[in-house]
Protein backbone atom coordinates (compact mmCIF):
# COMPACT_ATOMS: atom_id res chain seq x y z
CA UNK A 1 0.00 0.00 0.00
CA UNK A 2 1.75 3.30 -1.21
CA UNK A 3 2.53 5.57 1.47
CA UNK A 4 0.96 9.11 1.57
CA UNK A 5 3.02 12.19 0.96
CA UNK A 6 3.25 15.36 2.67
CA UNK A 7 1.51 16.97 0.75
CA UNK A 8 -1.47 14.70 0.79
CA UNK A 9 -1.41 14.40 3.78
CA UNK A 10 -1.69 18.07 4.62
CA UNK A 11 -3.90 17.69 1.99
CA UNK A 12 -6.46 15.24 4.28
CA UNK A 13 -5.83 17.68 7.23
CA UNK A 14 -6.71 20.65 5.66
CA UNK A 15 -9.96 19.03 4.26
CA UNK A 16 -10.84 17.39 8.21
CA UNK A 17 -10.64 21.06 9.62
CA UNK A 18 -12.57 22.87 6.61
CA UNK A 19 -14.95 20.18 7.58
CA UNK A 20 -15.01 20.74 11.15
CA UNK A 21 -15.19 24.62 10.64
CA UNK A 22 -18.20 25.24 8.87
CA UNK A 23 -20.15 22.47 11.50
CA UNK A 24 -22.63 24.26 13.41
CA UNK A 25 -21.21 23.31 16.96
CA UNK A 26 -17.89 24.56 15.76
CA UNK A 27 -19.79 27.80 15.00
CA UNK A 28 -21.43 27.89 18.22
CA UNK A 29 -18.18 27.22 20.01
CA UNK A 30 -16.04 30.02 18.14
CA UNK A 31 -19.05 32.70 19.11
CA UNK A 32 -18.60 31.55 22.82
CA UNK A 33 -15.31 31.94 22.84
CA UNK A 34 -15.10 35.24 21.41
CA UNK A 35 -17.69 36.85 23.27
CA UNK A 36 -16.65 34.65 26.48
CA UNK A 37 -13.24 35.62 25.97
CA UNK A 38 -12.96 39.64 27.04
CA UNK A 39 -14.69 38.86 30.55
CA UNK A 40 -13.05 35.59 31.35
CA UNK A 41 -9.29 36.97 30.74
CA UNK A 42 -10.22 40.19 33.44
CA UNK A 43 -11.82 37.74 35.61
CA UNK A 44 -8.48 35.50 35.80
CA UNK A 45 -6.77 38.65 37.29
CA UNK A 46 -9.50 40.72 38.59
CA UNK A 47 -8.32 43.97 39.84
CA UNK A 48 -9.24 48.30 40.66
CA UNK A 49 -7.01 50.26 39.41
CA UNK A 50 -8.52 52.87 37.74
CA UNK A 51 -8.07 56.46 40.13
CA UNK A 52 -11.51 58.04 38.98
CA UNK A 53 -14.01 55.14 39.54
CA UNK A 54 -13.41 56.97 43.67
CA UNK A 55 -15.06 59.92 42.48
CA UNK A 56 -17.05 58.76 39.85
CA UNK A 57 -18.74 56.48 43.66
CA UNK A 58 -18.29 59.81 45.66
CA UNK A 59 -20.53 61.71 43.12
CA UNK A 60 -22.97 58.87 43.25
CA UNK A 61 -23.24 59.33 47.38
CA UNK A 62 -23.33 62.67 47.34
CA UNK A 63 -26.35 62.63 44.41
CA UNK A 64 -28.46 59.21 46.71
CA UNK A 65 -28.04 61.43 50.00
CA UNK A 66 -29.25 65.09 48.29
CA UNK A 67 -31.79 63.68 46.15
CA UNK A 68 -30.63 65.98 43.25
CA UNK A 69 -27.30 66.43 41.22
CA UNK A 70 -24.44 68.66 42.38
CA UNK A 71 -24.44 72.38 40.08
CA UNK A 72 -21.56 72.96 42.04
CA UNK A 73 -17.78 71.36 42.99
CA UNK A 74 -18.18 70.43 46.12
CA UNK A 75 -15.18 67.92 46.39
CA UNK A 76 -11.76 70.00 46.00
CA UNK A 77 -10.57 73.10 47.68
CA UNK A 78 -10.12 74.94 44.39
CA UNK A 79 -13.24 73.92 42.74
CA UNK A 80 -15.59 74.75 45.86
CA UNK A 81 -18.47 76.64 44.93
CA UNK A 82 -17.69 76.70 41.47
CA UNK A 83 -19.64 75.41 38.81
CA UNK A 84 -19.74 71.82 37.85
CA UNK A 85 -21.40 69.73 35.75
CA UNK A 86 -21.25 66.07 36.69
CA UNK A 87 -22.16 64.52 33.25
CA UNK A 88 -21.85 61.35 34.37
CA UNK A 89 -24.32 61.17 36.99
CA UNK A 90 -26.34 58.22 35.79
CA UNK A 91 -23.49 55.81 35.73
CA UNK A 92 -22.28 57.57 38.92
CA UNK A 93 -25.65 56.50 40.78
CA UNK A 94 -25.52 52.99 39.56
CA UNK A 95 -21.80 52.43 40.30
CA UNK A 96 -23.01 53.36 44.00
CA UNK A 97 -26.12 51.51 44.43
CA UNK A 98 -24.04 48.19 42.54
CA UNK A 99 -20.73 49.09 45.61
CA UNK A 100 -23.94 49.20 48.31
CA UNK A 101 -25.22 45.91 47.02
CA UNK A 102 -21.70 43.84 46.46
CA UNK A 103 -18.84 45.60 47.95
CA UNK A 104 -15.79 45.99 45.67
CA UNK A 105 -17.08 43.07 43.52
CA UNK A 106 -19.93 45.83 42.36
CA UNK A 107 -17.20 47.31 40.36
CA UNK A 108 -15.68 44.21 39.43
CA UNK A 109 -19.14 43.05 38.13
CA UNK A 110 -19.73 46.11 35.77
CA UNK A 111 -16.25 45.79 34.34
CA UNK A 112 -17.32 41.57 33.93
CA UNK A 113 -20.55 42.84 32.39
CA UNK A 114 -19.18 45.83 29.20
CA UNK A 115 -16.72 43.53 28.49
CA UNK A 116 -19.23 41.09 27.40
CA UNK A 117 -21.28 43.74 25.63
CA UNK A 118 -18.50 44.84 23.80
CA UNK A 119 -17.50 41.85 22.64
CA UNK A 120 -21.30 40.41 21.89
CA UNK A 121 -22.02 43.99 20.16
CA UNK A 122 -18.86 44.14 18.31
CA UNK A 123 -19.45 40.43 16.77
CA UNK A 124 -22.37 40.93 15.85
CA UNK A 125 -21.35 44.52 13.90
CA UNK A 126 -18.61 42.99 12.26
CA UNK A 127 -20.80 39.38 11.33
CA UNK A 128 -23.41 41.36 9.68
CA UNK A 129 -21.00 43.12 7.38
CA UNK A 130 -18.38 39.92 7.15
CA UNK A 131 -20.33 36.60 6.63
CA UNK A 132 -16.97 34.38 6.84
CA UNK A 133 -17.50 33.45 10.09
CA UNK A 134 -14.28 32.73 11.44
CA UNK A 135 -12.75 35.98 9.67
CA UNK A 136 -15.46 37.91 11.42
CA UNK A 137 -14.17 35.68 14.83
CA UNK A 138 -10.36 37.18 13.97
CA UNK A 139 -11.50 40.37 13.10
CA UNK A 140 -13.79 41.18 16.30
CA UNK A 141 -10.32 39.65 18.15
CA UNK A 142 -8.42 41.68 16.61
CA UNK A 143 -10.64 45.08 17.53
CA UNK A 144 -11.59 43.35 20.61
CA UNK A 145 -7.27 43.49 21.99
CA UNK A 146 -6.66 46.47 20.55
CA UNK A 147 -8.90 48.33 23.03
CA UNK A 148 -7.90 46.74 25.98
CA UNK A 149 -5.63 49.09 27.39
CA UNK A 150 -8.66 51.59 27.61
CA UNK A 151 -11.27 49.23 28.96
CA UNK A 152 -12.34 49.80 32.81
CA UNK A 153 -15.02 50.65 35.30
CA UNK A 154 -15.58 53.75 33.72
CA UNK A 155 -18.68 55.34 32.10
CA UNK A 156 -16.77 55.70 28.85
CA UNK A 157 -17.23 52.12 28.26
CA UNK A 158 -21.14 53.06 27.46
CA UNK A 159 -20.01 55.19 24.96
CA UNK A 160 -18.09 52.39 23.42
CA UNK A 161 -20.97 50.48 23.34
CA UNK A 162 -23.33 53.01 21.74
CA UNK A 163 -20.74 53.40 18.95
CA UNK A 164 -21.08 50.03 17.84
CA UNK A 165 -24.79 49.99 18.29
CA UNK A 166 -25.24 52.98 16.31
CA UNK A 167 -22.85 51.65 13.70
CA UNK A 168 -24.52 48.71 13.44
CA UNK A 169 -28.21 50.50 13.19
CA UNK A 170 -27.28 53.25 10.52
CA UNK A 171 -25.51 50.29 8.38
CA UNK A 172 -27.64 48.02 8.48
CA UNK A 173 -30.42 50.56 7.16
CA UNK A 174 -28.26 52.14 4.55
CA UNK A 175 -27.24 48.64 2.82
CA UNK A 176 -31.11 47.25 3.40
CA UNK A 177 -33.05 50.37 2.98
CA UNK A 178 -34.66 49.36 6.05
CA UNK A 179 -34.72 52.69 8.46
CA UNK A 180 -37.06 51.93 10.39
CA UNK A 181 -34.49 51.10 13.36
CA UNK A 182 -33.46 54.45 12.93
CA UNK A 183 -35.56 55.96 15.56
CA UNK A 184 -33.78 53.97 18.20
CA UNK A 185 -31.19 56.47 18.10
CA UNK A 186 -32.87 59.78 19.36
CA UNK A 187 -33.48 57.69 22.93
CA UNK A 188 -30.35 56.01 22.62
CA UNK A 189 -28.46 59.74 22.85
CA UNK A 190 -30.97 60.53 25.52
CA UNK A 191 -29.54 57.93 27.61
CA UNK A 192 -26.23 58.25 26.93
CA UNK A 193 -26.19 62.01 27.20
CA UNK A 194 -27.17 61.33 30.86
CA UNK A 195 -24.23 58.54 30.76
CA UNK A 196 -21.10 60.54 29.53
CA UNK A 197 -19.94 63.13 27.92
CA UNK A 198 -18.51 61.21 24.98
CA UNK A 199 -22.43 61.28 23.31
CA UNK A 200 -21.55 63.60 21.41
CA UNK A 201 -19.36 61.03 19.33
CA UNK A 202 -23.35 59.51 18.50
CA UNK A 203 -23.82 62.66 17.16
CA UNK A 204 -20.82 63.10 15.03
CA UNK A 205 -21.38 59.28 13.81
CA UNK A 206 -24.46 60.32 12.51
CA UNK A 207 -23.43 63.21 11.14
CA UNK A 208 -21.08 61.96 8.93
CA UNK A 209 -23.90 59.60 7.73
CA UNK A 210 -25.99 62.28 6.95
CA UNK A 211 -23.25 63.80 5.04
CA UNK A 212 -22.93 61.44 3.03
CA UNK A 213 -26.51 60.38 2.52
CA UNK A 214 -26.39 64.61 0.93
CA UNK A 215 -22.94 63.58 -1.09
CA UNK A 216 -25.16 60.01 -2.90
CA UNK A 217 -27.60 62.97 -3.77
CA UNK A 218 -24.89 64.91 -6.03
CA UNK A 219 -24.55 63.35 -8.93
CA UNK A 220 -20.69 63.19 -9.41
CA UNK A 221 -20.76 61.42 -5.98
CA UNK A 222 -23.42 58.51 -7.36
CA UNK A 223 -22.38 55.74 -5.58
CA UNK A 224 -21.25 52.29 -8.00
CA UNK A 225 -22.92 49.83 -5.99
CA UNK A 226 -24.14 51.13 -2.37
CA UNK A 227 -27.43 52.38 -1.02
CA UNK A 228 -27.54 55.76 1.01
CA UNK A 229 -29.93 56.62 3.87
CA UNK A 230 -33.05 59.11 2.71
CA UNK A 231 -31.83 62.28 3.29
CA UNK A 232 -34.75 63.95 4.62
CA UNK A 233 -34.76 61.05 7.05
CA UNK A 234 -31.75 60.86 8.26
CA UNK A 235 -31.73 64.31 9.09
CA UNK A 236 -34.60 65.21 10.91
CA UNK A 237 -33.73 61.71 13.05
CA UNK A 238 -29.78 63.62 13.78
CA UNK A 239 -32.22 66.60 14.56
CA UNK A 240 -34.28 64.14 17.01
CA UNK A 241 -31.10 62.86 18.33
CA UNK A 242 -30.11 66.22 19.31
CA UNK A 243 -32.50 67.62 21.14
CA UNK A 244 -32.85 64.56 23.21
CA UNK A 245 -29.48 65.19 24.29
CA UNK A 246 -31.28 68.01 25.74
CA UNK A 247 -32.75 65.86 28.38
CA UNK A 248 -30.69 65.71 31.31
CA UNK A 249 -30.72 67.64 34.67
CA UNK A 250 -28.22 70.64 33.20
CA UNK A 251 -30.15 70.86 29.61
CA UNK A 252 -28.15 72.66 26.95
CA UNK A 253 -25.44 73.71 29.45
CA UNK A 254 -24.17 69.68 29.23
CA UNK A 255 -22.28 71.41 26.04
CA UNK A 256 -20.14 73.76 28.11
CA UNK A 257 -18.13 70.64 29.61
CA UNK A 258 -17.73 69.56 25.80
CA UNK A 259 -16.30 72.94 24.64
CA UNK A 260 -14.24 73.27 28.34
CA UNK A 261 -13.08 69.88 26.97
CA UNK A 262 -12.45 70.74 23.28
CA UNK A 263 -9.60 73.66 24.28
CA UNK A 264 -7.82 71.51 26.74
CA UNK A 265 -3.95 70.87 25.47
CA UNK A 266 -1.97 70.50 28.68
CA UNK A 267 -4.06 67.54 29.62
CA UNK A 268 -3.24 66.04 27.06
CA UNK A 269 0.56 66.72 27.04
CA UNK A 270 0.79 65.86 30.90
CA UNK A 271 -2.05 63.30 32.11
CA UNK A 272 -0.63 59.66 31.27
CA UNK A 273 -4.33 58.25 29.79
CA UNK A 274 -4.27 60.88 27.45
CA UNK A 275 -1.14 61.13 26.05
CA UNK A 276 -0.51 59.88 22.42
CA UNK A 277 -0.06 56.41 21.78
CA UNK A 278 3.31 55.47 22.68
CA UNK A 279 4.02 52.09 20.76
CA UNK A 280 5.40 50.56 23.45
CA UNK A 281 2.05 48.48 24.15
CA UNK A 282 0.87 45.63 21.37
CA UNK A 283 -2.53 47.13 21.25
CA UNK A 284 -1.13 49.99 19.96
CA UNK A 285 0.53 47.90 16.95
CA UNK A 286 -2.57 46.00 16.26
CA UNK A 287 -4.46 49.59 16.17
CA UNK A 288 -2.01 50.85 13.27
CA UNK A 289 -2.22 47.40 11.60
CA UNK A 290 -6.14 47.57 11.38
CA UNK A 291 -6.20 51.05 10.04
CA UNK A 292 -3.93 50.05 7.57
CA UNK A 293 -5.61 47.25 7.09
CA UNK A 294 -8.92 48.99 6.78
CA UNK A 295 -7.35 51.98 4.44
CA UNK A 296 -5.84 49.24 2.18
CA UNK A 297 -9.89 47.57 2.19
CA UNK A 298 -11.38 50.75 0.90
CA UNK A 299 -8.86 51.57 -1.52
CA UNK A 300 -8.96 47.85 -2.98
CA UNK A 301 -12.90 47.84 -3.32
CA UNK A 302 -12.58 51.15 -5.42
CA UNK A 303 -16.07 52.96 -4.37
CA UNK A 304 -16.46 56.87 -4.50
CA UNK A 305 -18.96 56.78 -1.51
CA UNK A 306 -16.78 58.86 1.39
CA UNK A 307 -18.36 57.57 4.45
CA UNK A 308 -15.35 55.58 5.16
CA UNK A 309 -12.55 57.59 4.32
CA UNK A 310 -14.11 60.14 6.25
CA UNK A 311 -15.09 58.04 9.31
CA UNK A 312 -11.56 56.38 9.46
CA UNK A 313 -9.88 59.90 9.32
CA UNK A 314 -12.05 61.38 11.66
CA UNK A 315 -11.04 58.21 13.71
CA UNK A 316 -7.51 58.21 13.01
CA UNK A 317 -6.62 61.82 14.24
CA UNK A 318 -8.96 61.31 17.55
CA UNK A 319 -6.56 57.86 17.94
CA UNK A 320 -3.06 59.03 16.97
CA UNK A 321 -3.97 62.71 19.49
CA UNK A 322 -5.03 60.34 22.58
CA UNK A 323 -4.51 56.80 23.03
CA UNK A 324 -7.61 56.70 25.29
CA UNK A 325 -9.61 56.56 21.90
CA UNK A 326 -7.93 53.84 20.39
CA UNK A 327 -11.09 52.59 20.64
CA UNK A 328 -12.92 54.39 18.04
CA UNK A 329 -10.15 53.52 15.77
CA UNK A 330 -10.69 49.75 16.38
CA UNK A 331 -14.51 50.05 15.88
CA UNK A 332 -14.20 51.81 12.66
CA UNK A 333 -11.52 49.78 11.60
CA UNK A 334 -12.90 46.91 12.09
CA UNK A 335 -16.24 48.01 10.64
CA UNK A 336 -14.40 49.18 7.63
CA UNK A 337 -12.40 46.09 6.48
CA UNK A 338 -15.72 43.64 7.32
CA UNK A 339 -17.73 46.23 4.88
CA UNK A 340 -15.71 46.39 2.31
CA UNK A 341 -14.32 42.46 1.96
CA UNK A 342 -16.15 41.37 -0.34
CA UNK A 343 -16.71 37.72 -0.36
CA UNK A 344 -18.37 35.23 -3.22
CA UNK A 345 -22.38 34.50 -2.72
CA UNK A 346 -21.40 31.13 -1.50
CA UNK A 347 -20.44 32.76 2.04
CA UNK A 348 -23.74 34.88 2.81
CA UNK A 349 -24.31 35.33 6.11
CA UNK A 350 -26.51 32.90 7.30
CA UNK A 351 -28.31 34.10 11.20
CA UNK A 352 -27.89 31.40 13.88
CA UNK A 353 -31.44 29.85 14.46
CA UNK A 354 -33.22 30.61 17.71
CA UNK A 355 -32.60 27.55 19.54
CA UNK A 356 -28.56 27.96 18.57
CA UNK A 357 -28.60 31.50 19.88
CA UNK A 358 -30.05 30.14 23.20
CA UNK A 359 -27.70 27.44 23.47
CA UNK A 360 -25.01 30.01 23.09
CA UNK A 361 -26.56 32.72 25.52
CA UNK A 362 -26.89 30.00 28.00
CA UNK A 363 -22.85 28.77 27.27
CA UNK A 364 -21.69 32.13 27.83
CA UNK A 365 -23.29 32.21 31.23
CA UNK A 366 -21.97 28.80 31.85
CA UNK A 367 -18.15 29.91 30.95
CA UNK A 368 -18.36 32.92 33.00
CA UNK A 369 -20.09 31.81 36.42
CA UNK A 370 -16.91 28.55 36.54
CA UNK A 371 -15.00 31.61 35.73
CA UNK A 372 -16.16 33.49 38.61
CA UNK A 373 -16.27 30.64 40.85
CA UNK A 374 -12.57 29.03 39.91
CA UNK A 375 -10.97 32.16 40.24
CA UNK A 376 -13.05 33.22 43.44
CA UNK A 377 -13.86 36.85 42.61
CA UNK A 378 -14.23 38.43 46.51
CA UNK A 379 -14.30 41.79 48.50
CA UNK A 380 -11.83 39.96 51.35
CA UNK A 381 -8.51 39.56 47.95
CA UNK A 382 -9.96 43.08 45.93
CA UNK A 383 -9.66 44.95 49.29
CA UNK A 384 -6.17 43.69 49.52
CA UNK A 385 -5.55 44.68 45.81
CA UNK A 386 -6.85 48.04 46.22
CA UNK A 387 -4.84 48.59 49.32
CA UNK A 388 -1.76 47.65 47.29
CA UNK A 389 -2.87 49.97 44.47
CA UNK A 390 -3.86 53.05 46.43
CA UNK A 391 -2.83 55.11 49.69
CA UNK A 392 -4.85 53.35 51.93
CA UNK A 393 -2.90 53.36 55.23
CA UNK A 394 -2.17 56.49 54.83
CA UNK A 395 -5.46 57.00 54.61
CA UNK A 396 -6.34 55.53 57.83
CA UNK A 397 -3.32 56.76 59.65
CA UNK A 398 -4.83 60.32 58.62
CA UNK A 399 -8.32 59.16 60.22
CA UNK A 400 -7.06 57.52 63.21
CA UNK A 401 -4.99 60.43 64.47
CA UNK A 402 -7.91 63.06 63.00
CA UNK A 403 -5.33 65.43 60.97
CA UNK A 404 -6.97 68.62 59.76
CA UNK A 405 -6.56 70.41 56.29
CA UNK A 406 -6.38 71.82 54.58
CA UNK A 407 -4.63 68.75 52.12
CA UNK A 408 -1.83 68.90 49.41
CA UNK A 409 -2.07 65.77 47.40
CA UNK A 410 -1.01 64.26 43.77
CA UNK A 411 -3.27 64.55 40.92
CA UNK A 412 -3.62 60.62 40.81
CA UNK A 413 -4.90 60.46 44.42
CA UNK A 414 -6.95 63.01 44.37
CA UNK A 415 -10.10 60.46 43.14
CA UNK A 416 -9.99 58.04 45.51
CA UNK A 417 -9.22 61.08 48.35
CA UNK A 418 -12.52 61.97 47.85
CA UNK A 419 -13.93 59.19 48.35
CA UNK A 420 -12.05 58.06 51.52
CA UNK A 421 -12.00 60.84 53.08
CA UNK A 422 -14.89 63.18 52.59
CA UNK A 423 -14.07 65.69 55.11
CA UNK A 424 -11.12 66.64 53.62
CA UNK A 425 -11.20 68.61 50.54
CA UNK A 426 -8.41 67.68 47.65
CA UNK A 427 -6.00 70.00 45.84
CA UNK A 428 -6.48 68.19 42.66
CA UNK A 429 -8.40 65.42 41.22
CA UNK A 430 -9.14 63.86 37.83
CA UNK A 431 -11.82 66.08 36.98
CA UNK A 432 -9.75 67.91 34.71
CA UNK A 433 -12.82 70.81 33.78
CA UNK A 434 -12.98 71.37 36.98
CA UNK A 435 -9.27 72.03 37.91
CA UNK A 436 -8.94 73.45 34.45
CA UNK A 437 -6.12 73.50 31.90
CA UNK A 438 -3.51 75.83 33.22
CA UNK A 439 -3.87 74.75 36.54
CA UNK A 440 -3.08 71.03 35.87
CA UNK A 441 0.08 72.00 34.16
CA UNK A 442 1.00 73.95 37.28
CA UNK A 443 0.12 71.29 39.40
CA UNK A 444 2.37 68.92 37.40
CA UNK A 445 5.52 71.07 37.53
CA UNK A 446 5.16 71.38 41.18
CA UNK A 447 5.54 67.78 41.64
CA UNK A 448 7.93 67.50 39.19
CA UNK A 449 10.19 69.44 41.35
CA UNK A 450 10.25 72.42 39.19
CA UNK A 451 10.72 76.00 40.68
CA UNK A 452 6.79 76.11 40.51
CA UNK A 453 6.91 74.28 44.18
CA UNK A 454 8.40 77.14 46.48
CA UNK A 455 5.45 79.66 45.52
CA UNK A 456 2.70 77.68 44.99
CA UNK A 457 -0.07 78.94 47.17
CA UNK A 458 -1.63 75.65 48.17
CA UNK A 459 1.56 73.89 49.17
CA UNK A 460 2.52 76.87 51.43
CA UNK A 461 -0.98 76.54 53.30
CA UNK A 462 -1.20 73.46 53.71
CA UNK A 463 -1.51 71.30 56.63
CA UNK A 464 -1.16 67.79 55.17
CA UNK A 465 0.74 66.72 52.75
CA UNK A 466 0.20 63.48 50.98
CA UNK A 467 2.87 63.04 48.93
CA UNK A 468 3.61 59.64 46.43
CA UNK A 469 7.00 58.21 47.78
CA UNK A 470 8.64 58.22 44.33
CA UNK A 471 7.81 62.13 43.30
CA UNK A 472 10.32 64.59 43.01
CA UNK A 473 8.57 66.71 45.59
CA UNK A 474 8.64 63.87 48.35
CA UNK A 475 12.22 64.20 48.17
CA UNK A 476 12.32 68.40 48.40
CA UNK A 477 9.86 67.98 50.78
CA UNK A 478 11.73 65.98 53.19
CA UNK A 479 14.48 68.63 53.80
CA UNK A 480 11.74 71.47 54.07
CA UNK A 481 11.56 73.02 57.55
CA UNK A 482 7.90 73.81 57.53
CA UNK A 483 7.09 70.00 57.52
CA UNK A 484 7.81 67.25 59.20
CA UNK A 485 7.54 63.33 57.93
CA UNK A 486 4.60 62.01 60.76
CA UNK A 487 3.72 58.56 58.14
CA UNK A 488 5.98 56.60 55.37
CA UNK A 489 5.23 53.25 53.66
CA UNK A 490 6.03 52.08 50.70
CA UNK A 491 3.44 53.69 48.86
CA UNK A 492 2.99 57.03 50.50
CA UNK A 493 4.74 59.61 52.96
CA UNK A 494 2.56 62.40 55.00
CA UNK A 495 4.02 65.13 55.86
CA UNK A 496 2.58 67.53 58.56
CA UNK A 497 3.05 70.66 59.16
CA UNK A 498 5.14 72.06 61.77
Amino acid sequence: MPTPTGTSVRARVSGLLRAISVQPLAHIAGTVAICTLPALLFIRSFYIVDPDIWWHLATGQWILQHHAVPTTDPFSLYGMGKPWIAYSWLFDVLMQRSYQAFGYVGIVLYEVLIRLALAVALFHLVRSLLPHFWRAVALTGLSIYAMTSVIGPRPGMLTILFSIIELEILLTARRTGNTGRLWLLPPILAIWANWHIQFVYGLLILGVFACDAVLASIPRFKFMDEGHLPIKQVSIVLLASSLATFVNPYGPRIYSTVIEYLHESNSYRLVTELKAMSFREPQHFVAMFLLMGAAMAIGWRRDNSLLWPILLSIAAILALRSAKEVWFLSVVSASAIADNWRLPLAHAHRPLPWRERLLVGISVLAVLIVGYRHYDVSNSWLEIQVDGNFPEVAVRFIEQNHLSGPLFNHFNDGGYLIWRLPSLPVSMDGRTNVQGDERIAHHYAVWSGKPEWATDPELSHANIVLARKDAPLTSILRLDSRFKIVFEDVQAVVFHRK
